[in-house]
């Protein structure tokens, strides 16, 4: 082949012909006279490193954009699926992609049984000691030390406060487990969801110079404006600190590190220790690790999916990272058969509400990993 004639070295990547680890391949990838062809496996997914999985669709997108010229174009798209259709091109490191032209059916892994998907779930511990579990329908109205507390089955806990100024100063605690989500609106309106595995500490009405919660896990928060009271959010070691505004803490404690990402307005992030902060803007996240504090543009739209429902895995998520998501809204545990599988990757946008057999079998078809239910643990390995 001529190195000039870049849709055949594309159509000799796809068949198979050339593969990494050829010398073909390494040629490609090195001399400068393959620059475009380079840049079209990029975009479609063909990264030159192991361990990757493709985007199926946005690859087929890419090609079709480059060979898209003249009328013949879904013809010759056709060709091109089903050429590489008939091999399964596997890269360096055991990475593979699916290239049928439908959608992942939904379908349950075989033999196994159904696991399905969280919901609303929480306990509610009150200032003296008080627990009740919100997770059964409750309607119900509620007075502690001049505070209403509307326990509402649809829209969550609600405070409100009966007097200009509550009778004395109490703490309430809302523990989301595993497999749960739930939404408290605070006593001066603003609301939190909490994510499963999390949980908040808050004052049942709020008094003195600021408006202070207590975040384990992770929170979405919608602050009402107050600009003599700034809403302080505290999560491991950090700080959030804000007049009125839109954004996301993520604190596992496994995951050693706080994420804040800010939606809309101005955040200040600080560490409670060092007394460093940074000042975010809108699409913008702040990272605390070990006492250090970095920030990054960041797609906003994957961080706040699991409010709307979803579960938005950006191109890099590696299956360790993504089964941590899972772990804590299906409450099941992974054990992975190699430190190999834990770096396969995965990309795309799932449904909260389909159960984890659904996934897992979406992942399987477009992947080289196989997911084996064995009650609430699921052993992942490769195919």
């Amino acid at each position: 082949m001529s190195t000039n004639d870049e849709k055949e070295w594309l159509r000799a990547v796809l068949e198979g012909r050339v593969k990494p680890g050829d010398e073909a391949w390494e040629r490609m990838w090195r001399e400068p006279e393959f620059a475009r062809v380079r840049g079209v496996l990029r975009e479609v997914g063909m990264m030159e490193r192991g361990d990757v999985v493709f985007d199926r669709d946005k690859m087929w997108r890419a090609i079709e954009a480059y060979r898209g010229e003249g009328r013949n174009v879904r013809k010759r798209v056709t060709a091109w699926r089903w050429a590489a259709a008939a091999v399964l091109v596997l890269l360096a490191g055991g990475a593979a992609w699916m290239l049928s032209e439908r959608e992942p059916a939904r379908r349950p892994v075989a033999q196994a049984v159904e696991i399905e998907a969280g919901g609303p779930r929480a306990v509610l511990i009150m200032a003296e000691g008080e627990r009740i579990d919100l997770t059964q329908p409750v309607d119900t109205v509620l007075e502690r030390d001049g505070v209403e507390i509307f326990l509402d089955s649809a829209r969550g806990v609600t405070y409100q406060p009966v007097k200009n100024e509550a009778e004395k100063m109490a703490y309430n605690t809302i523990v989301v487990p595993r497999k749960g989500e739930y939404r408290v609106t605070l006593a001066d309106g603003s609301t939190v969801h909490l994510n499963s595995e999390s949980e908040l500490r808050f004052p049942t009405a709020f008094t003195g110079k600021e408006r202070r919660v207590y975040l384990k896990g992770e929170g979405y928060f919608e602050v009402e404006r107050d600009t003599v009271r700034p809403f302080v959010v505290a999560a491991d070691e950090t700080e959030v600190r804000v007049l009125g505004t839109r954004f996301n803490v993520n604190a596992y404690d496994a995951e050693e590190v706080t994420r804040t990402t800010l939606m809309e307005g101005k955040v200040s992030v600080g560490d409670s220790v060092a007394g460093k902060a940074v000042v975010l803007s809108p699409g913008w996240q702040a990272e605390w690790r070990g006492g250090n504090i970095s920030t990054r543009k960041v797609n906003v739209k994957a961080v706040v999916a699991w409010i709307d429902g979803k579960f938005y895995f950006e191109e890099g998520a590696t299956l360790e990272e993504i089964t941590e998501q899972l772990r804590r809204w299906y409450d099941i545990d992974f054990f992975f058969t190699s430190e190999r599988v834990k770096r396969f990757m995965f990309a795309g946008v799932i449904r909260k509400d389909y159960t984890a057999n659904e996934i897992f079998s979406i992942i399987e078809k477009t992947t080289n990993v196989r997911f084996d239910v064995k009650g609430r643990t699921v052993v992942v390995g490769e195919r």
